[in-house]
């Protein structure tokens, strides 16, 4: 029998989240964040020698839940995320692909810590070319919504982007793209850093994101980059849009093996990343193969993910 409640933990490289769930409505009771994720926690316990890496973890953990209500205190944990990473809480394998859409053959561990926790530590997924932790869980919430369809690609745009395959009820094969760091590489430390600014996405910045696209596409993303310096010293473009159109290079060379694909894509992201994904998408491919999944969609699939994992396990 599943408890009225659970925590909700996401635990990622750089950020901390603890939500109280009601189980039945997946409806958030309670919300604490910080920005004290794995790296930085695990640079912390580097500096001590006193206390294992699991111990000084669960200790971690132990006051953030001391910060919620004292009444929900006491429910299980459910994380997902870096956690289980070898700088995490605990190392756990990989699950490999292919992976059922309910999270039966995902890699999961029911574990009471010495300081009264109770914890569902779930890890990532692999295949031969690619790795994941976190996102697997979202696809599994997000199943509701790909399984009307017999098969397609769900995208999940971020610093590190997953293209992840399904095809009836299985979650087959995944590409990683490395676009967002990529582009934080590129714009902050580069020889192009004074040919942008940072600026808000607009309507007024479509237009130069689309020409970025455009050539991003034709797969001569190197051959094309020093073009945005180019623009910046030729006057071709100003420096607000030449941040746009080297988005749009580096997003558009990440989507240019679906120009061909007659399947379904599935887009889950939040703005202003979905604005900028979807425009991309939209030149490339049939708005008919295009479902948009937004950020309301998004942020109820870790939870949705999570409740499926905790089902699994006989925590009373």
């Amino acid at each position: 029998m599943t408890s009225t409640y659970f925590i909700s933990c996401d635990w990622g490289t750089t950020n901390f989240r603890l939500r109280v769930i009601e189980t039945q409505t997946l409806s958030v009771i309670e919300e604490r964040t910080s920005n004290l994720g794995i790296r930085d926690l695990f640079d912390l316990y580097k500096t001590t020698t006193s206390i294992t890496q699991f111990d000084f973890f669960s200790n971690h953990l132990k006051k953030e839940v001391l910060k919620l209500p004292q009444k929900y205190q006491n429910h299980v944990i459910v994380i997902a995320g870096m956690a289980s990473s070898n700088i995490g809480l605990k190392n756990l394998p990989y699950a490999n692909f292919p992976f059922n859409m309910n999270g039966s053959n995902l890699n999961s561990e029911y574990i009471e810590t010495d300081n009264r926790l109770k914890i569902i530590l779930i890890s990532g997924v692999k295949n031969t070319s690619g790795m994941m932790r976190g996102e697997e869980i979202q696809a599994i919430g997000l199943a509701n919504h790909l399984n009307k369809f017999k098969n397609g690609i769900l995208l999940l745009p971020g610093t590190h982007s997953k293209h992840i395959t399904f095809s009836n009820s299985l979650f087959t094969n995944l590409k990683n793209f490395m676009t967002g760091e990529l582009f934080e590489v590129i714009s902050s430390n580069s020889i192009l850093v004074n040919s942008v600014i940072n600026n808000s996405w607009s309507i007024e910045k479509v237009q130069a994101f689309k020409e970025g696209v455009t050539i991003g596409i034709k797969n001569e993303l190197s051959a094309n980059l020093f073009s945005v310096r180019v623009n910046d010293v030729l006057g071709n473009k100003n420096k607000e849009d030449n941040y746009y159109f080297l988005s749009g290079l580096l997003i558009g060379d990440e989507l240019s093996y679906l120009q061909h694909t007659s399947t379904t894509v599935f887009l889950a992201a939040s703005n202003p990343i979905f604005e900028m994904y979807r425009t991309a998408l939209e030149m490339i491919i049939s708005k008919k193969q295009l479902v948009l999944l937004n950020d309301l969609a998004l942020k109820s699939a870790l939870l949705v993910g999570q409740k499926k994992i905790l089902s699994l396990h006989d925590t009373n």
